[in-house]
């Protein structure tokens, strides 16, 4: 007998370092937490930059497993990694205009042949899994660059560029994560055809994205009785709100945690840091949190 999903609007926990291979225990549990919820649509969020590898067989099974039983699985990834790049100087991270000014990212995606065909190659290999996902019935989106410090013309040319990189057919959804006070020069126009994803560090529900996607990314949450090392945060309940808004505005929602992405105070390179593994009391809360209407 099939088991009874929840309907629900599209809900998931952060995976951007799904890729990481030292955080691959931690990934599973995460990604069990979400099925274990049985929301009809889970949602994850995949950074692909190389920051934390590139590991596409290792995805189609976390595709698969989100598909499952009926499941519609919701999947966004991202080709750079804009808050990476805002430190470049002696940053860590070694994914695609990680370790560039966004000045000179903006210019040669604009002007330099070799700069955007590597970028259109990391479009490129995504074919694959959109077509999973695809073959499944879920659906996916492509943000050019995770917190984006684009102008409003660079943003322009990574959309071409990603359209050009996959066959016409493909039918994929383009989005954008504007920063626009994070960097000098960022603009944030989101061209027709293309959602809004906006990252939230409030309790607050003042926020209008339609079919779009939301996240606390950037502001980690605390279970009952935690203290987090990481600023800034809310108390995980403080999210609840948010969670079921962004459902109300037909958008995504995405959940995301400092401590499992192994940030600290001290930046230390992804094959260095601690994936925490969720306790038994933190898998139940969270279960709890996504089934929450």
């Amino acid at each position: 007998m099939a088991e009874q999903l929840i309907d629900l609007p599209p809900r998931g926990l952060a995976l951007l370092h799904a890729c990481q291979p030292e955080a691959r225990k931690q990934i599973e549990e995460l990604s069990d937490i979400v099925v274990a919820s049985r929301v009809r649509r889970p949602a994850l969020n995949i950074l692909c930059s190389g920051d934390f590898g590139w590991d596409p067989g290792y995805l189609a099974t976390l595709v698969e497993k989100y598909s499952q039983g009926g499941r519609i699985a919701h999947v966004v990834f991202y080709l750079a990694n804009g808050r990476a790049a805002r430190h470049w100087k002696g940053q860590l991270l070694d994914g695609f205009g990680s370790r560039i000014a966004p000045e000179t990212f903006r210019r040669q995606i604009l002007d330099d042949p070799l700069f955007r065909q590597s970028f259109q190659d990391l479009a490129a290999r995504l074919a694959p899994l959109l077509d999973r996902i695809a073959i499944a019935g879920g659906q996916a989106g492509i943000v050019p660059q995770l917190e984006d410090n684009q102008s409003d013309r660079s943003f322009a040319a990574m959309v071409d560029l990603i359209k050009k990189a996959l066959p016409p057919a493909m039918a994929i959804r383009l989005g954008r994560n504007p920063c626009v006070s994070c960097y000098p020069g960022n603009e944030g126009r989101v061209p027709g055809g293309c959602f809004l994803e906006e990252h939230h560090h409030a309790a607050s529900t003042d926020f209008t994205v339609a079919d779009g996607v939301i996240s606390n990314d950037g502001c980690t949450y605390a279970f009952p009785g935690e203290q987090p090392a990481f600023l800034p945060w809310l108390p995980l309940a403080d999210l609840a709100g948010v969670q079921r808004h962004t459902g109300d505005m037909g958008s995504i929602f995405l959940l995301w945690n400092a401590r499992y992405q192994g940030l600290r105070r001290k930046p230390e390179p992804p094959d260095r840091r601690d994936y925490v593994v969720p306790t038994a009391a933190e898998r139940q809360i969270l279960i709890d949190f996504l089934r929450r209407k």
